[in-house]
């Protein structure tokens, strides 16, 4: 089985290389210990402006130089915000893996900041804050997060309207200067990758330096037993999403559960697709998904149905979990699905690599997909059951986003 090294250098940076060697592409990723469960309130939404703003220019490049260096070889650069950390991304053609992973190395740790750039940057922000809100989806997942946990994952990666205007550049210099630090980076490259090209990221990334700050993980309680609901009157349908308490990374039950929540919802052969679409033509999409974290996880199930049948659409969804049985032909359909996209996730060094970062941002030992693959395929039917039941003998909350009130809500916390 291909492994996935790890070097921990001496300034405290750590790197992970997975070696593919029939592929010519890499992915590269910094994954920087830092997002909105670290903020202070007044500055909250701070981690995304130093992602974006990181981008405008560093000691080495211009802004347009940063961008040119991956996109002009066919490559894509990204960056993204979350809870814990932030990430910053390229996938390029191996042999200019080096030139990829010098100009990322500049975004995190060498970024100039300017009164000019900021200015722009908020504004962008702010658009983006702006969408956000005329979004049902981010409306609904945000009323989740601020409604349904208790713990700092209920602050906004985004920040509020205030904060997005307020945040000035002294501010973005300290708080850079605290958490960009070695000890707090994360580097993964996942691919084709020559030993020289090795070498010199190696010799490059122990350039750095830094203070050996650290950031410790958080947990975050899931609230349940609460119906809590927003009017939206530029959407057209009621978004629902039913949540409790999930299976962490820590836990042996998530193998049982990855199976689980593949046959409820991935696929059209998928349980609810099949029972709450196809039969009764309720919605158009529905789906399940773990939220894994290092010693909690968040379960839930979202769904989009017109107005007039909220309420059949709320009873339907009781009776499909209450007449679940898992068939020799469910359980045989949810194990060789998860292992089929396993293994076909092998072939992308970018899936690997959000893999890889799902791990380390929750300071848990990686595992590759072949390491998962053995693990669910020594799942039994048992196993798969034993969570179903604790999962739907939990306690739920409801959450939703409509045009209008609703009054007719059944749904009272519990499935089973």
């Amino acid at each position: 089985m291909i492994l996935l090294e790890k070097k921990c250098l001496s300034n405290g940076i750590e790197l992970y290389i997975h070696h593919l060697e029939n592929i010519r592409s890499a992915t590269i990723a910094f994954n920087v210990g830092v997002g909105s469960v670290y903020e202070p309130d007044e500055i909250s939404g701070i981690s995304h402006f130093i992602e974006h703003l990181s981008f405008r220019g560093t000691k080495n490049y211009t802004m347009k130089e940063l961008k040119r260096v991956v996109e002009e070889v066919g490559g894509l650069l990204n960056a993204w915000t979350d809870k814990e950390n932030t990430v910053y991304y390229a996938k390029v053609p191996s042999s200019t893996l080096f030139d990829a992973f010098n100009a990322l190395k500049e975004v995190v740790f060498y970024p100039i900041f300017k009164t000019e750039d900021l200015k722009l940057e908020r504004n962008i922000i702010f658009q983006e804050y702006l969408s956000n809100k005329e979004d049902p989806m981010s409306n609904l997942f945000e009323l989740m997060y601020t409604k349904g946990l208790n713990g700092p994952h209920a602050k906004p990666v985004i920040g509020r309207e205030e904060t997005i205007k307020s945040i000035n550049l002294k501010d973005i210099k300290i708080f850079h200067e605290e958490y960009y630090v070695p000890y707090n980076v994360k580097v993964i490259i996942v691919g084709y990758i020559e030993d020289e090209v090795l070498e010199k990221v190696v010799d490059e990334l122990e350039k750095i330096d830094g203070n050996s700050m650290k950031t410790l993980k958080h947990r975050s309680i899931v609230n349940t037993g609460l119906i809590e609901g927003k009017v939206m009157e530029n959407t057209k349908q009621v978004h629902f999403l039913y949540v409790t308490e999930g299976f962490s990374l820590e836990q042996e039950d998530r193998y049982p559960a990855i199976v689980l929540n593949t046959i409820l919802s991935s696929g059209m052969s998928s349980y609810f697709f099949e029972e709450i679409r196809e039969k009764e033509g309720l919605v158009y999409d529905i789906f399940s998904t773990n939220l894994s974290q290092k010693d909690w996880g968040i379960f839930n199930i979202y769904a989009a149905v017109s107005i007039e049948n909220v309420e059949r659409f709320q009873n339907q969804m009781i009776n499909v979990v209450r007449k679940f049985e898992l068939s020799d032909e469910l359980f045989n359909y949810g194990l060789r699905r998860i292992i089929g996209k396993l293994e076909l996730s092998t072939e992308s060094t970018s899936t690997v690599t959000n893999l890889i970062i799902e791990y380390l941002s929750n300071d848990i030992k990686p595992e590759l997909p072949e390491e998962i693959i053995e693990k669910i395929k020594n799942v039994e039917r048992s196993d798969v059951e034993r969570v179903f039941k604790k999962l739907f003998s939990r306690k739920w909350s409801l959450f939703y986003v409509s045009p209008e009130e609703i009054k007719n809500i059944t749904f009272k916390g519990e499935f089973i």
